[in-house]
């Protein structure tokens, strides 16, 4: 009986608290934990798809700017509240018109919760088609062979949020933009 109870005594200090191993193996994943949630809570805190779309956007009407120069076409960019797309000036049809074949012209949608407007002249420029659907819809920036551009300025923001990123076109072609999310 001596035996008995000395081994329950024994037992019952080796199990009154927790091993040093026990203790590091928590702390290390608490700080695995709280690294994680940190990470996630900065990289969630920016807008990631309208930085992608602005620098798209950027690189796009870079590209088709030298394309311009270089085959003497004139192009234009259509926009719309959530898409936009690219047309070519056809002269002897005195028409705007989409250009097919060339991928990197076609017409892309926006992704969701983005939105876009567009200034031209200080002035909001209106998004919306016509009514009738007849009347051409000429294109509202001019991106010219000679190398000239429309000047614009144009915001992608996510609705309800601040997140947002200016582009801004000048008379010479050159392009500046701006992320709400760089300046945090």
């Amino acid at each position: 009986m001596g035996r008995v109870a000395m081994s329950e005594r024994r037992m019952a200090e080796y199990s009154a608290g927790f091993t040093l191993i026990e203790i590091l193996v928590v702390v290390f994943i608490v700080g695995i934990l709280a690294s994680v949630t940190l990470i996630s809570v900065h990289a969630l805190g920016r807008d990631t798809e309208v930085r992608d779309e602005t620098s798209r956007l950027v690189g796009l009407i870079g590209a088709v700017h030298e394309q311009a120069q270089m085959e003497g076409r004139d192009f234009g960019l259509r926009f719309q509240e959530h898409e936009y797309e690219f047309l070519a000036y056809d002269p002897r049809r005195d028409l705007w018109q989409a250009v097919d074949g060339d991928d990197l012209l076609r017409p892309r949608q926006l992704p969701a919760g983005l939105n876009v407007r567009l200034r031209l002249d200080g002035r909001e420029a209106v998004l919306r088609p016509p009514a009738d659907k007849k009347k051409p819809w000429p294109p509202q920036v001019l991106i010219q062979s000679s190398g000239d551009l429309s000047a614009f300025e144009l915001k992608l923001q996510r609705e309800d949020s601040d997140h947002e990123s200016t582009i801004t076109g000048n008379a010479n072609g050159e392009l500046e933009f701006k992320n709400v999310d760089d300046a945090k």
